[in-house]
C-alpha cells in the first residue's frame, strides 16, 4: 500500500506531553483539587485500600497516600505510564492492566477512583461489573468523565483516542451503575472545569484548532475541532456505593 492511502494514526491524547504540562501531570479537568474534594466526601477510614483505574502518571495515587494516608494500587495499560506512576507513587502498587477485566481479587478494595477514563474503556457495562467485583460491601466508586448532552451529536473520531471524543450520554453512565449493582451517592455537574481547561488551551496555545495540530495534520485538525466543537459536552463528578447486599 502506498504510504499516502495510509489512514492517520490513533492519537492517543493522554500521553502526549503538551496536555502533561497544562493540567500539571493530571491529565484532566479539576485535577487534584477535584479528586481531593470527592475523596473528602467519602471520609475514608485512613489506611483504606484504594484503586486507581487509569492511574496515568500516579499523581492521585500520591495524593491518596500522602494527604489521605490511603493505600493506593494503581491500574494503567500503558507501561510508559506505570513507569511515571512508579516515580511519583513509590508507596503504590502498580499494575498492568485493563478496566474491562481487572486482575484484582474479589472484593480486594475499599474504594476505586476512576477519573476521566470509564470512556475509554470501551465497554462500559463490563468495566463498571469489574469494579463492583473488586469493591467491598459497602465500598465507594469515584467516578469523574466528560459526557454527551446530546446523544446525536456524539463525535465520531476513530483517530482520537480521548475521552472528549468517546464522550457518552450521562444517562448511560448512571443506568450502567445500576445495572452493575451500584447505588448512586452524589452527582455533580462540573462543565465549568470543562470550560476552564479550554481556556488554557487557547491561553497557551493561541486556539483550540492550534493545540490539535501539536498531534495531527491542519486537515485531521480542523475536522476534530469542528466535531467537537459542535458536540455539546459537559463535564461530571459522582460517587456511587456498592450495596452490603450485593454479592
Amino acid at each position: 500500500m502506498n504510504a499516502t492511502c495510509l489512514p492517520p494514526p490513533v492519537v492517543t491524547l493522554y500521553e502526549q506531553d503538551e496536555l502533561f504540562e497544562l493540567t500539571g501531570g493530571t491529565l484532566r479537568p479539576g485535577g487534584l483539587a477535584l479528586t481531593s474534594e470527592l475523596l473528602r466526601f467519602c471520609n475514608l477510614e485512613p489506611g483504606s485500600a484504594m484503586l486507581d483505574i487509569g492511574c496515568g502518571p500516579g499523581h492521585t495515587l500520591n495524593l491518596m497516600a500522602s494527604r489521605f494516608g490511603l493505600l493506593p494500587t494503581g491500574l494503567d495499560p500503558s507501561e510508559t505510564m506505570l513507569e511515571k506512576a512508579a516515580q511519583q507513587a513509590p508507596a503504590a502498587e502498580l499494575i498492568q492492566g485493563s478496566a474491562t477485566a481487572i486482575p484484582c481479587e474479589y472484593q480486594s478494595f475499599d474504594g476505586i477512583v476512576c477519573e476521566c477514563v470509564l470512556s475509554l474503556t470501551g465497554d462500559i457495562t463490563a468495566s463498571l461489573r469489574e469494579m463492583h467485583r473488586v469493591l467491598r460491601p459497602g465500598g465507594v466508586l469515584i467516578l469523574t468523565d466528560i459526557y454527551c448532552k446530546r446523544p446525536e451529536l456524539q463525535p465520531d473520531l476513530p483517530d482520537l483516542q480521548s475521552c472528549a471524543s468517546r464522550a457518552l450520554p450521562l444517562d448511560v453512565v448512571t443506568e450502567g451503575l445500576t445495572q452493575a449493582g451500584f447505588t448512586l451517592v452524589t452527582l455533580r455537574e462540573r462543565s465549568d472545569l470543562l470550560k476552564q481547561l479550554a481556556g488554557q488551551i487557547i491561553f497557551s496555545h493561541g486556539s483550540l484548532e492550534k493545540f490539535w495540530q501539536l498531534f495531527m495534520g491542519e486537515d485531521e485538525a480542523r475536522r476534530t475541532f469542528c466535531a467537537l466543537a459542535a458536540a455539546p459536552l459537559g463535564y461530571y463528578a459522582l460517587v456511587a456505593e456498592k450495596g452490603v447486599c450485593h454479592g
